[in-house]
């Protein structure tokens, strides 16, 4: 256990100790996670209930058992331990400190701390173009945005875009380079193409002419993609003659334009009215069209390749066919994307074999080594 440093205790500050109730950290969290249950989405409550537990483990390792003598050095100490400890973004440790604020406002109530000791929180600040989290969002945020698109903005851009990303996996540059004639309706597929030279437009794959390939789409997204072509497409041409897929007024949508769209529909409150920060909507910097990065929960389309190719894994498409599809290698796959556990793989493995092979199919009602 670490010693805390002389002067930090409570009783060196503006309210004495007999004006507050002692509190263990651990029953404090538990009492607002209890207060806010019922307010708070689940996605949320799972936000909170992790980056407070981070903050009970820091109290017991610090030494604090008591909030009434935490301190605004004490939050400082803590903030540096969590960016070391646990190697987080900057837009991530913003984020959780976040949380914590809105925490020290409960503990205010409940007499715990003194008043405003939630405005001694250090909230690092976070440059304009920090780099948003890298990690799959979780399944609940996809569906949520997924929800909102079909009922607000059915095939619009935006919603086309994070269908084609979600459902196949595709990287950001391979769903600026299709081409309308790229789309092959008939067989619902799309064939992706490697178009490097300058008087073709310059649409270059990331692996280049290996990345070449014939997607296969299901039913419902290809019904999709229709009403955006038929509805809500740019009938435009880019500069070389092209028909992009993706169109803005001016041409074939750029990078920046889809990435824009990205951060802003994936913030929390865009999506859903909430916000699993507790950040006040209506003050928040992120609300903001320009900041929409600036929100923790915020990602682009690497994000949603990567849960989608993990989705992908967990559905029980092989890794073969799976390599081919997102343009990925196997030893690639299994380094970052494959996450189950061996349980599942090995579930799915079983699956796979009794789709294939006679023999592992069940003919006595037991279960049979794989």
């Amino acid at each position: 256990m670490r010693q805390r440093s002389q002067g930090i205790l409570k009783g060196q500050m503006g309210m004495s100790q007999d004006a507050l109730e002692p509190i263990e950290p651990e029953r404090a969290i538990e009492l607002y996670l209890e207060d806010r249950s019922d307010e708070l989405r689940t996605a949320t409550q799972r936000a909170h209930r992790s980056a407070l537990g981070i903050f009970e483990e820091w109290a017991a390792e610090y030494g604090l058992t008591n909030l009434n003598d935490l301190s605004g050095r004490d939050l400082i100490a803590f903030k540096n331990w969590r960016k070391k400890e646990t190697d987080i973004s900057t837009v991530t440790l913003n984020g959780a400190l976040g949380i914590l604020k809105r925490f020290f406002r409960f503990c205010e109530i409940i007499e715990a701390v003194e008043p405003d000791f939630h405005e001694r929180v250090p909230l690092p600040n976070v440059p304009p173009d920090a780099e948003v989290k890298d990690d799959a969002p979780e399944d609940e945020a996809v569906e949520a945005i997924r929800s909102y698109y079909q009922q607000f903005e059915y095939a619009s851009r935006r919603h086309t875009q994070f269908e084609l990303i979600a459902e196949i996996g595709v990287r950001l540059g391979t769903a600026i380079a299709i081409d309308l004639d790229d789309i092959q309706w008939d067989r619902e597929a799309i064939q992706i193409r490697h178009r490097p030279m300058e008087s073709e437009g310059e649409t270059p794959l990331k692996n280049g002419a290996g990345g070449e390939r014939i997607v296969n789409l299901s039913p419902s997204f290809t019904g999709l993609l229709e009403d955006y072509v038929q509805h809500n497409r740019h009938d435009v041409e880019d500069d070389v003659g092209r028909e992009p897929l993706f169109t803005t007024s001016k041409g074939r949508a750029s990078t920046t334009t889809i990435r824009r769209d990205f951060y802003k529909l994936t913030r929390p409150c865009e999506y859903s009215n909430d916000c699993p920060h507790d950040r006040d909507i209506s003050d928040c910097e992120a609300t903001a069209p320009v900041q929409a990065t600036t929100c923790p929960s915020s990602f682009t389309t690497h994000p949603l390749r990567k849960w989608s190719i993990m989705q992908q894994l967990n559905d029980g498409v092989p890794k073969e066919i799976l390599s081919d599809r997102v343009d990925v290698s196997v030893p690639i796959l299994d380094k970052h994307y494959d996450q189950r556990s061996e349980e599942r793989k090995s579930q799915r493995r079983r699956e796979v074999l009794e789709s294939n092979h006679r023999q592992y199919h069940m003919t006595d009602g037991g279960s049979r080594e794989e």
